[in-house]
């Protein structure tokens, strides 16, 4: 499931209701007031991407960078390059929060670089259980006692650890929580974490489940239709540009025509139109 650019202007604005003051704290992540989501395209420099993870503005004008990390990172090095590349070019202060899946259990978070001391918050999802996560949310969502950090715990539920025999299933019971809520706007805003905090590491198969299982929220109409308007724009576009060949080509034929009936040779009248000889020899055919 290819997501245009544009569209992911749409997931970021659900992004920023999804997680509401204090949502993350089921993780130990506080103080977390989100503003508005911001671009993560950088300019290039030597690391392995131009993009990071997650970047919000938060309301006391910090950056909040949430980085998703399936092996260890060892030196920090990497983040610390992104975090000055968004440093130098929002001009704020950086908070960056480095989530650890799979079995990861321990990390470093400060880097001595000599002239600056780095720092992150690292939390390890995998020591959370998410057979008993699901569990919990499946009875929450029975007793209609759903709230924001349900949310948060059904979004991140795939980073964390499960029994081998249930790991397979994960998914789709996160689908079928999903489509169970009544709440369009909730729906709204744990599709948006999905594709938002997913999009990358889920295979194809799962991102096409999702797609099918999801396309009638909202949000999800509403990459559609972005999609369907661009296809139009572009149609529209590749209309009027052909229009404005086959009448540049029209007019050198009649050109052409003209050049012949006063006996120009075939040659010339190629030479002038810019048409082929065997188009000009066509036209004296005829």
């Amino acid at each position: 499931m290819k997501i245009p650019r544009n569209s992911m202007d749409i997931i970021s604005k659900h992004l920023v209701g999804a997680l509401p003051r204090e949502s993350l704290s089921v993780f130990g992540i506080y103080d977390v007031n989100i503003v508005r989501a911001l671009p993560t395209e950088l300019d290039a420099v030597d690391i392995r991407q131009e993009f990071t993870d997650v970047v919000f503005e938060l309301s006391d004008g910090r950056i909040f960078h949430m980085e998703f990390q399936t092996t260890k990172e060892n030196t920090l090095h990497r983040f610390l390059m992104y975090d000055a590349q968004l440093a130098a070019k929002f001009e704020r202060k950086i908070r960056t929060v480095v989530l650890y899946t799979r079995e990861i259990r321990m990390a470093p978070d400060t880097l001595d670089i000599g002239t600056a001391q780095y720092q992150v918050e690292n939390v390890f999802l995998s020591q959370f259980d998410g057979d008993a996560v699901l569990a919990r949310l499946e009875q929450h969502l029975s007793e209609q006692h759903w709230t924001p950090e349900d949310r948060i715990l059904l979004a991140f539920s795939l980073y964390m650890r499960f029994k081998p025999t249930s790991k397979e299933t994960a998914f789709d019971k996160v689908l079928d929580i999903t489509r169970k809520i009544e709440d369009k706007h909730e729906q709204d805003y744990i599709v948006a974490l999905l594709l938002g905090l997913h999009v990358k590491r889920l295979s194809e198969p799962q991102l096409e489940r999702l797609k099918e299982v999801l396309k009638m929220t909202d949000i999800v109409k509403e990459i559609i239709k972005e999609v369907e308007e661009e296809t139009l724009k572009k149609g529209i576009q590749q209309g009027i540009q052909q229009g404005i060949q086959q009448g540049i080509q029209q007019e050198k034929m009649e050109l052409a025509k003209r050049m012949l009936q006063e006996g120009d040779t075939v040659e010339k009248v190629a030479r002038i139109t810019n048409l082929t000889i065997e188009e000009v020899s066509n036209l004296l055919k005829n």
